[in-house]
């Protein structure tokens, strides 16, 4: 009697939740560390990540659909993700929320930018750093909205677990942009900066160049991310 298999296969990112993809990341890093060369194991451990499966439905899976759900699993991370300033989720005990990014980052407070600064570098605190990020929605008018006052990551950072990696993907690209930007940016100014010295017209020093600069955009310009870039 050939045993039938329930599989929740998400299909696309909105379905996978950032506590899955830290899991993801943690067998990832310890595969890499351990120099380990089974394919087979990373696939295994794919299905029972993001399709919620046993070790024994695993490997219960037809052939024809193993190889297709690793295909289809790999090739949700492949897409590139636009910024989403307001989601809607539920929670592991099913609470509903409306979420909204920081309207405006030139207004982000000391421990805001304290604590994105401190969690944003490492998959496993990024729960910690979108609790920073986003917050619930206290008023919205139109297009325009006011969210929760900040009281600390660890109010919704077991929340953020849930959020969507469609949501988690979007903002590290538009901050990852953002980088991009700040890196031309100051390369045009070095450049400017260099001819008028060299025109005897201008005597400063390069820490003086970034005056223009808000506290946000000095922070993205020493900002790493290499855990979510990889």
């Amino acid at each position: 009697m050939i045993k039938e298999i329930k599989i929740d296969v998400p299909q696309d990112l909105s379905a996978i939740s950032l506590g899955q993809y830290q899991k993801w990341m943690k067998i990832l890093t310890k595969y890499e560390d351990n120099e380990m060369d089974d394919e087979n194991y990373l696939k295994v451990k794919m299905l029972q990540t993001f399709c919620n499966l046993s070790v024994e439905d695993t490997y219960d899976v037809p052939l024809q659909s193993f190889g297709y759900l690793v295909d289809h699993l790999a090739g949700l991370f492949k897409d590139t993700m636009p910024l989403i300033r307001e989601f809607k989720f539920k929670d592991g005990k099913n609470e509903e929320f409306d979420f909204g990014l920081i309207p405006n980052f030139d207004k982000m407070t000391f421990g805001e930018y304290v604590d994105l600064d401190t969690y944003i570098n490492d998959v496993q605190t990024m729960h910690k750093a979108m609790a920073v990020l986003y917050r619930p929605i206290s008023n919205k008018v139109d297009n325009f909205y006011k969210i929760q006052k900040y009281k600390g990551s660890e109010v919704f950072s077991q929340a953020m677990l849930d959020a969507p990696m469609d949501v988690v993907f979007g903002v590290v690209n538009f901050i990852i942009r953002l980088q991009k930007e700040l890196q031309k940016a100051t390369l045009h100014s070095m450049q400017v900066e260099t001819m008028e010295i060299v025109d005897n017209q201008l005597k400063q020093t390069s820490e003086e160049s970034t005056d223009g600069f808000n506290h946000f955009t000095l922070w993205l310009k020493k900002m790493r991310l290499k855990s979510m870039m990889q």
